[in-house]
């Protein structure tokens, strides 16, 4: 079973990360600036309290129905600890240690 949600989250989703990877990738989207690290933050999606654009919230609906995943994770890119735009909707696919990309903007 766990192998089928694999296959079937790569097939509609692209590659699979896992948590350090996407962190890695979302970081990435911030310029360099010296003397600052790049970062992210994650937070389960029922608690983030910014607004989500209407598209993103359908691909994560979307994705919440095909019932292939446990969790779910806004990742905000980071200076440190100072939030910045271009926030991703996560998936984790439930009993892996993988996770896709469902939704990102501000992009």
């Amino acid at each position: 079973m766990l192998k089928e949600r694999i296959e079937t989250a790569q097939a509609w989703y692209g590659a699979l990360y896992t948590l350090a990877e996407i962190r890695r990738n979302v970081a990435k989207t911030l310029p360099r600036h010296i003397g600052l690290m790049r970062d992210a933050v994650f937070e389960p999606i029922e608690k983030y309290r910014e607004p989500i654009p209407d598209h993103a919230l359908r691909k994560y609906d979307e994705a919440d129905q095909s019932g292939l995943f446990s969790k779910f994770w806004v990742a905000t890119p980071t200076y440190y600890e100072q939030r910045q735009v271009d926030p991703w909707i996560v998936g984790e696919i439930e009993g892996a240690k993988l996770c896709a990309v469902i939704a990102q903007w501000d992009v």
